[in-house]
Order: structure tokens, then C-alpha cells, then sequence
């Protein structure tokens, strides 16, 4: 579950602004497989299939399959676009670049020892290796690893990268470090964001957002911003039914966040994709999505969620009332 921003600036925001009402309009398109992550380019978008190990191009209006999958490395995870290339992490130890246009294979595989979250963005490539508690980095211009692993939090898992910052989101010792997107400095201590676990996190224009659960196995989670200049958390905070694992991104002036759903007897709820302003305290709207949403991106019209559990991907138009 890995959302990079691929930009170190802080993304234009595009479509309504937040809080202003919109209706959304689902479609699920079938594509078989499993559907583990998903990221969008200008070109279109791009959808990992775990068990085929291949990548997916979808027509970004449509959502209809552009040309044929294009081979990855064993057990795909995360994907990622920017920095001149479309980036898949996989469970062999790789990742591999992509190119943009073609969706082909852009040069030999990069070795990255067990490779996790993804994120492309302030020149070079980061990716989190949970196991290390580490985040390597790529040159994107010699596609080769620079430098020595850089340590982080206690099992580093999802990352992404806005205003000059990496952002790594710890999954088991509840914080987020920061790094330096020029040169992998870290900057002052982890912050720490919950007393369990981070889900999550996604930057956009209004600054890095954080979704935390206060319990091991999750049914509800909590999104908070961080401040991006002081690296300090708002007061504020939302609460989302959201079970685990969780995928969020940024964009359109929301927050969008993935819900498995629940098998808790007294709180049973389908799959969904919540919907969160800027203020709110708790999701303006719901979407139904496809069984086990594992992620979810954005583009310029439209939100997407790639559901592991029945092959689909749900594009979900975004049109101001």
C-alpha cells in the first residue's frame, strides 16, 4: 500500500475544491487476477496484478485495458509514477521501470532487498524495506541503487513525497520519518502519530495526511495532518470505519480512503471508498468498491480502487453539482 505523490513540490490542486458537494458515479471494470496497488500517469493508469506478476494499463476516460499486461517481477506489491518512469516493487527482491508511454519494461531490474512501499519524487526513486526498517534510494538517471540503506522507524511501510520531504510511514512503532528529497538526510526525530499503528499516509496541497489505528486488529481508523514546515500534528482529527490493511490518497480537495469492510458481527459493512474534506470529522460520502480494496489513486476526474478480492478496479467520476 504504497502512495507516492511522485513530485517533491505539493501537487496542484485539481477538480472541486474541498467541501464543495460533487456527485460520484461508480463503474467497475473486470480485469481478472489479483489487483494489489494502482497508480495513474498523464498516459493512464496503471494497475498491479499479484498472481499474474504482470502490470496493467487502463485507459484513463474509459477504464478499458491498453494493449497487453506487461511482465514484473515475482509477487508485485507497489507501484509508483513519476521521476520519468512507472516503478513496480516486487516480492523477488526488484523493481522494475516502465515506460510511461508503452507500459514496456525501460532497462535490466534494479535488485532491492524485500521491497515494500514505493514513491517517486525530488529526483530519485525511495523504497521502504519493512524488514530492515530502512528506505533505499534510486537513481532514476543511472537506475541503480545510491548509497547506503537509510534507517527509519520499526517496519517502514507505505511513502510518499511532497514539499522537499519524503514522508515514511512506520507501521509498527506508530510514527513518520522525514527525510531530506535531495539527498536522504533525516530530518529531526520520527513524529510520533499513534500508539499502534500507521495505515497510511498521502500528501497533497494541504499538507501530509496520516490514517492510524489504535489497535492491532483495526476497525475504525483516525486521519490527522501533519504540518509539513513544523512537522507537528493537528489537533484535529477524523475518524473513518476503515479495516485493515487501508490505502489512502490525496486529491480533487479529499481525502480518499479504502474500507475492507468488517466481518465483526455487530458492525458488518461491505468493501467501500470513503470520501473526507478538508474539516470533516467523518466521511461525507461512501462509495461500494469490489471485495478487499488494496488501493487506491487519483486523476484529474476521477478517483480509482483496485479490489484483490474480485478482480476489479472501480473508477468513480468526479463531477461538481
Amino acid at each position: 500500500m504504497a502512495t507516492g505523490c511522485g513530485a517533491s513540490t505539493p501537487p496542484e490542486r485539481v477538480g472541486p475544491g474541498p467541501g464543495r458537494p460533487v456527485r460520484l458515479t461508480a463503474k467497475t471494470i473486470h480485469i481478472g487476477g489479483t489487483p494489489v496497488a494502482i497508480a495513474t500517469s498523464p498516459e493512464a493508469v496503471w494497475v498491479v496484478d499479484n498472481t499474474r506478476a504482470t502490470v496493467r494499463r487502463l485507459d484513463l476516460a474509459t477504464g478499458r485495458p491498453i494493449g497487453r499486461p506487461t511482465r514484473v517481477g515475482r509477487g508485485p506489491s507497489t507501484i509508483s509514477v513519476g521521476e520519468g518512469g512507472v516503478w513496480v516493487a516486487s516480492g523477488d527482491a526488484t523493481v522494475r521501470r516502465l515506460d510511461p508511454k508503452t507500459g514496456a519494461a525501460d532497462g535490466p531490474p534494479i535488485r532491492v532487498p524485500d521491497p515494500n512501499g514505493i514513491a517517486a519524487g525530488g529526483g530519485s526513486v525511495w523504497v521502504t524495506n519493512r524488514q530492515a526498517s530502512t528506505v533505499a534510494r534510486i537513481n532514476p538517471r543511472s537506475n541503480r541503487l545510491e548509497g547506503s540503506p537509510i534507517p527509519v522507524g520499526r517496519a517502514p511501510a507505505d511513502v510518499a513525497v511532497g514539499f522537499g520531504t519524503v514522508w515514511v510511514a512506520n507501521a509498527d512503532d506508530g510514527t513518520v520519518s522525514r527525510l531530506d528529497a535531495s539527498d536522504g538526510t533525516p530530518i529531526g526525530k520520527p513524529i510520533l502519530v499513534s500508539k499502534a499503528q500507521v495505515l497510511a499516509l498521502a500528501v497533497d496541497q494541504d499538507g501530509v495526511w496520516v490514517a492510524t489505528t489504535d489497535i492491532r486488529i483495526g476497525d475504525r481508523a483516525q486521519v490527522r495532518r501533519i504540518d509539513p514546515k513544523t512537522g507537528e500534528l493537528d489537533d484535529e482529527i477524523a475518524r473513518v470505519p476503515a479495516g485493515v490493511p487501508a490505502d489512502m490518497a490525496a486529491g480533487l480537495g479529499r481525502r480518499w480512503i479504502t474500507d475492507g469492510g468488517s466481518i465483526l458481527p455487530a458492525r458488518r459493512r461491505a468493501a467501500t471508498l470513503h470520501a473526507l474534506a478538508f474539516g470533516e470529522s467523518s466521511p461525507g460520502a461512501s462509495i461500494p468498491v469490489g471485495r478487499d480494496p488494496r488501493g487506491v489513486a487519483v486523476s484529474p476526474q476521477a478517483v480509482w480502487v483496485a479490489s484483490a478480492g474480485d478482480g476489479t478496479v472501480t473508477r468513480i467520476a468526479i463531477v461538481p453539482r
